[in-house]
Formats: structure tokens, sequence, C-alpha cells
């Protein structure tokens, strides 16, 4: 049987299982978008759905053990805390495993999608690398030297929780102002859904259509979006100077309309400390399959 590793991705808005080979390649793939009555016990939902796959892919391929990579803070198998999903301290390690009676290595999500972007895409020619995943929330990582740094007690780089705006809109973390508040992709997308009058349950490839055909009746929602963005990212790239900026999650599926326009904004707006002639910005190369990849190979 071939040699294949499963990975999961489970975010704030849904969650995908792969089947992937060792050359990083997606053989097949199952995945769910949450409703916005799952997303009331999205967790449920979504470890019903894992354990129901995972049992069903055992009948049919042979692996010993699968990662998961999940929006938020984890440690030991444990998510200690994710705003989301709406959970603390929930051990989806042991959960999983006692249900599916496989190995579960459990890591956040945007460093998952780094790794894989790091080993399959093509950054990584270069030694420092700013990886932000724009999706529900805000994730992020930094590959240092070509390695991929953490805190000690916490996996850190929480870049979607720095406060881009004073006494801005409040966020589920807690504080005001969260950069993900502003600059995640489903803002964006409920601000669009918002404006042209669509049910929230709305498709990607539905919405995407809507927005071009109406992209007048839109316009300044993506100016304002785009002007939030530049201001977190800029402030990324002031403190780390990185080589190469990688953005992915769903912001990777609306990159025909957003990347030229925010790499513009930031070499021609008053953000960055070093001025730059050029910008090294691009959406991840995997797309928003990077997540799945990652945790495969963890």
């Amino acid at each position: 049987m071939e040699d294949i590793n499963v990975g999961i991705d489970l975010g704030g808005s849904h969650v995908a299982i792969g089947i992937v080979d060792k050359n990083g390649k997606i053989l097949d793939q199952y995945e769910k978008d949450f409703t916005v009555e799952e997303k009331k016990d999205l967790i449920n939902v979504a470890t019903k759905y894992i354990i129901e796959n995972i049992n069903m892919l055992k009948k049919q391929y042979s692996f010993s053990k699968f990662g998961i990579g999940v929006a938020g803070a984890i440690s030991n198998g444990i998510i200690l805390k994710s705003v989301n999903l709406g959970i603390v301290n929930y051990n989806i390690k042991q959960k999983l495993e006692e249900a599916t009676k496989v190995k579960v290595i459990v890591k956040n999500d945007a460093k998952c999608a780094a790794i894989a972007e790091y080993k399959f895409g093509d950054c990584n020619k270069y030694q420092n690398v700013l990886f932000l995943t724009l999706g529900t929330g805000i994730g992020g990582s930094y590959i240092y030297q070509g390695n991929l740094m953490a805190g000690n007690s916490f996996e850190g780089f929480e870049f979607g929780h720095m406060i881009i705006k004073a006494g801005g809109v409040p966020c589920r973390c807690g504080k005001n102002g969260c950069f993900e508040r502003y600059g995640s992709i489903l803002v964006f997308k409920n601000k669009i859904i918002e404006r042209l009058n669509l049910s929230y349950d709305i498709s990607g490839p539905e919405l995407r259509e809507y927005m071009r055909i109406s992209l007048d009746k839109i316009d300044d929602l993506i100016e304002e979006y785009l002007n939030d963005v530049s201001i977190g990212i800029s402030n990324l790239i002031n403190i780390f100077e990185p080589d190469c900026v990688v953005i992915g999650g769903g912001f990777a599926r609306y990159d025909y309309i957003l990347l030229a326009p925010l790499k513009n904004k930031l070499l021609n707006s008053n953000l960055l400390f070093n001025k730059r002639d050029v910008i090294k910005l691009q959406t991840a190369k995997l797309g928003n399959d990077a997540g799945i990849i990652g945790a495969s190979i963890l």
C-alpha cells in the first residue's frame, strides 16, 4: 500500500481531512463547512465528523497516527484556548485517540501551514519567512534561519491578537481592537454578505461570483479591508524584517482581488519604517490546503 499520511485542519469555519503522500500531494480529501447553527456547538460537531471519517479511512488506508492543526493555543494535545472554536482546556488528543484508537498529534493550525509551505512551497529559498493565515481569525508563525520559532510555555506568535486600533471592535479574546477583528477573511466576507444582503451560509464560489458582478457596490469595503490588513502586516514587517511574507488561509481564495493592491499599499503608504522599492509578498502556494499538509507531517 502506498505510503500515506493523514492531516486535519480544524478552524472556526470548516474542518478538512486529507490523505497526503510523502511529497505533500493530497490524494483524497473530505471537507465540511459549518453552518451558522452548527457553530453554536462547533467542537462537538467537528469532533464527531473527524471520528466518523477517521474510522472510515482506517478501512481504506493503513496509518498509525494522524496530525491535526487547530486554531488556538496548544499544549500536549490540549487546546488551552481557542477563541474561534469557543473552548478552553479541551483535550482533543485524548478524545480522538479514545474514539479512533489511532495516535494523534496536535499543533496550532498556522504553524502546521507554515511547516507545509516551507517544505513543499516555494518560499524555502529564504531564511526568514513571516507566515500569516487570514481565515476565520488570524494565525501566524515566523521561520528564522530556516527554523520555526516558538515560545517555551506557549507556541506564541498570536499575530491576530495584537491591537491595531485602541478601543476598537471587541474581540472574543476579551480585548478590543485586535488585528483579527479587522483583517480576518471572515470579517471581510461578512461585511460583503451584509452589504449585498446574502445568506451567511453562502458558499465561497457563490460569494466570489456575487463580488465579481457587484464590485461597484463593495469597492469601499475592499479598500477599508486592505487598509486594515496593511497596518497589521506592516507592524510585523517592521518587527521581523522578513525576507518573504506568505499569506495563507481563506485569503488565498481572494488573492486575485486583494494581493496586488495590498502589496501596493505596503510599498507606497507611510507604514514601513525601512522603506523599500520591492517587497516579497505572496499567497501560500499550497493555498488553503497548507494546514492539512502540514498536520500530516507532524
